[in-house]
């Protein structure tokens, strides 16, 4: 069960390191230059609720539930969050090219009132939370995965054996450290994309496959890494 330190949760091997870097204080150190393995949870924590899966189609404007999505990390899966230049339909804006509007939302507003985010009445930020986030904003870096990451997982439910003109199955994303994780699944040609954590209905058009065996296959990203996993064959029977 995760650790909760501060307004938001953690991992209990994370909560303890933070902790134990904190000494008795009870308050975590906050590096001069942290990198995405620091300011992930908080944002996590305190943002990706309204600005994670759901933020473009809210008009929020940026996504801060990922640094970046790469093929070069996340290889096929970052086919599932196209960049924000893609044609015809454009991908959100990810964290490490939103530093600065994540700064500006985090300061006091003009006449020293409140920041825009978090946005009231929920609790600010804490004075470290704030702080590691400004010193991520003036040099923004990935850097490298936190220590132990794990590779996201895939369950898949209901695969038929053999299909004609549709191929519908249940599929859930998840992972072990609690990060937010994107994938997709590729079979025949086609690609269905995954754009978050959690369950989805997988609904293919199989009508004009020809006749044959056809491999399923998942690949998924946090972020920090991605895993190809086989989810077994099917046939095409017409």
């Amino acid at each position: 069960m995760p650790a909760q330190l501060g307004s938001f949760f953690l991992p209990v091997g994370l909560a303890f390191g933070l902790l134990a870097a904190a000494g008795c204080s009870g308050t975590p150190s906050v590096p001069e230059q942290p990198t995405w393995a620091d300011v992930e949870p908080i944002l996590r924590g305190e943002c990706s609720q309204c600005h994670g899966s759901t933020a473009q189609q809210t008009g929020l404007g940026y996504r801060l539930d990922f640094f970046d999505m790469t093929a070069e990390v996340c290889g096929a899966a970052a086919l599932a969050l196209p960049p924000p230049t893609a044609r015809p339909t454009p991908g959100p804006v990810l964290a490490g090219a939103a530093a600065d509007l994540i700064y500006q939302d985090i300061e006091p507003t003009a006449g020293g009132g409140p920041p825009k985010m978090p946005p009231q009445p929920g609790p600010p930020l804490l004075d470290w939370e704030r702080e590691m986030l400004e010193n991520w904003t003036d040099q923004p870096s990935k850097g490298p995965a936190p220590a132990g990451n794990r590779l996201p997982t895939i369950q898949a439910n209901g695969i038929p054996s053999t299909v004609d003109k549709d191929l519908q199955f249940l599929v859930v994303l998840g992972d072990p450290d609690g990060d937010d994780v994107v994938g997709v699944i590729q079979v025949a040609g086609v690609t269905f994309a995954m754009n978050r954590t959690g369950s989805f209905a997988v609904d293919l058009d199989t009508s004009s496959w020809p006749n044959g065996v056809q491999q399923l296959t998942a690949v998924l990203c946090d972020g920090w890494a991605n895993v190809s996993v086989p989810l077994g064959p099917v046939a095409v029977v017409h």
